[in-house]
């Protein structure tokens, strides 16, 4: 069943909501010198975790944080307390049903009213209970949250007010997760619009911009049915937009992490590792991009 969320999940992400955007309030932060981004995939976002930690250990400084879908959930956790120790203490040990509570009978009524089997109950209590900021002022690091408006079929940024909520609206997973009303919007996932949002992360001026990218490359091979055609195409839009959306970074760090699932329960520590050997490999780069531009 979650597999066939994940492919409305990809229907939704290829959908012509692009060229508009929109931020909760007027630009006040500012003297960004490092941005990361951190993109969307569900349990892959594992991987940022093992980015973080590398980060650390460098002494590689972070402005800003700008998250889409499961990226703003790993970014808000490092804002709210800027250590990778802690950060790995609370999201390796996670599992999908820890932050999935499924009413099926919601399910079904989703036909005829706008909901989901999800109402994100599970989600807002890890959230509270592991983030001590309950507002996007009381954060240690700015983060900006990216979500998407589908009434103004737009890519809406958060960077100021409860913090919870926004949370929730950017990791609302179309058709499973009940959309989110706020600011007198209807929201749902960033990674409808911006999977990847370093085109969010440039408003603000950064001197070096950091992303990192956990979307999956889509597999070779011949298509064997019209479902597969169907996946296949969906997923090569939602990777090619991830693409173009790095294209403006910086630096992109992609874990090797394709053979992992969305929603994996299995393979935290992998991941894990995997992310800190893609930011290994690129802190030579990153290293050097400071020093020339003495961020």
């Amino acid at each position: 069943m979650l597999r066939l969320f994940f492919f409305v999940f990809i229907l939704f992400t290829s959908l012509p909501c692009l060229a508009a955007q929109a931020l909760s309030k007027p630009n006040k932060i500012q003297n960004v010198n490092v941005a990361l981004v951190l993109g969307g995939g569900g349990a892959r976002a594992l991987a940022q975790a093992g980015v973080m930690d590398v980060l650390e250990e460098n002494n590689i400084p972070i402005d800003l944080i700008v998250g889409s879908s499961a990226g703003s959930i790993i970014g808000a956790l490092y804002a709210d307390n800027p250590s990778s120790h802690n950060l790995r203490r609370k999201v390796l040990p996670l599992r999908k049903w820890d932050l999935l509570d499924v009413d099926w009978s919601a399910g079904v009524r989703m036909f005829w009213n706008i909901t989901g089997p999800v109402q994100g109950t599970a989600l807002r209590e890890f959230i509270d209970n592991n983030i001590k900021a309950k507002s996007f002022s009381e954060l240690k690091i700015p983060l900006v949250v990216v979500t998407t408006d589908v009434n103004k079929g737009e890519t809406f940024a958060i960077q100021s007010g409860p913090l919870g909520p926004a949370l929730h609206a950017s990791s609302a997973i179309p058709m499973l997760f009940a959309p989110v009303e706020l600011y007198g919007r209807l929201l749902v996932d960033g990674g409808v619009s911006s999977p990847v949002p370093v085109e969010i992360a440039k408003q603000y001026s950064p001197k070096i911009t950091i992303a990192v990218d956990i979307g999956t490359t889509p597999n070779n091979g011949d298509v064997s049915s019209v479902a597969h055609l169907g996946y296949r195409s969906l997923h090569i839009s939602y990777y090619q937009l991830s693409y173009w959306q790095t294209k403006q970074a910086d630096i992109v760090i992609h874990p090797e992490i394709d053979k992992y699932s969305m929603f994996t329960d299995n393979n935290n520590e992998e991941m894990y590792r995997a992310g800190r050997e893609a930011a290994l490999k690129a802190l030579p780069d990153i290293l050097a991009l400071l020093h020339n531009k003495k961020a």
